[in-house]
């Protein structure tokens, strides 16, 4: 059986541009080659949908760092392509693409509030966010100053 959960490369962002905007991005002076522009993008979105990901407790991720569910790929690829167009000074990515990077950028929020779950990974870890109190932190409550016991002769 297939992992569930896929790595997203430089190559499948290139690969959900046109011609036109992947000539308009390789054009962009730089030193650096087109994919090793790429990567930096994708690994910062990588971070940020795991990120949702975890913000739900009872969600789970792959140990392995580079994968997001297959099923958030294609929304994925959206975020991408509009953060590597965004890089070129004045490109304006259309009503079509803007509307596609909207719907992504709601998808991932209804994920964090754990209105959509992902399929667990086969090589599935706990969500590690904590549940007690970190060392060194106090947290309290403020006491209790009114209540139907308290309110004496108000």
């Amino acid at each position: 059986m297939a992992d569930p959960w896929v790595t997203v490369t430089a190559n499948d962002v290139l690969g959900a541009m046109t011609k036109r905007e992947r000539e308009d991005f390789a054009t962009v002076s730089t030193d650096v080659e087109v994919p090793d522009r790429v990567t930096p993008i994708l690994a910062d979105l990588v971070a940020e949908i795991r990120g949702y990901i975890t913000t739900w407790s009872q969600n789970t991720v792959s140990a392995d760092s580079t994968k997001i569910p297959q099923s958030f790929r294609a929304r994925a690829l959206d975020l991408a392509r509009a953060r590597v167009l965004a890089t070129i000074p004045g490109y304006d990515q259309g009503e079509d693409r803007r509307k596609a990077t909207e719907a992504a950028e709601s998808f991932f929020k209804r994920v964090a509030d754990g209105k959509i779950r992902p399929e667990p990974a086969e090589d599935a870890r706990a969500n590690t966010t904590p549940n007690e109190v970190p060392a060194g932190v106090e947290w309290s409550a403020p006491g209790s100053r009114t209540g139907r016991n308290r309110m004496n002769g108000l």
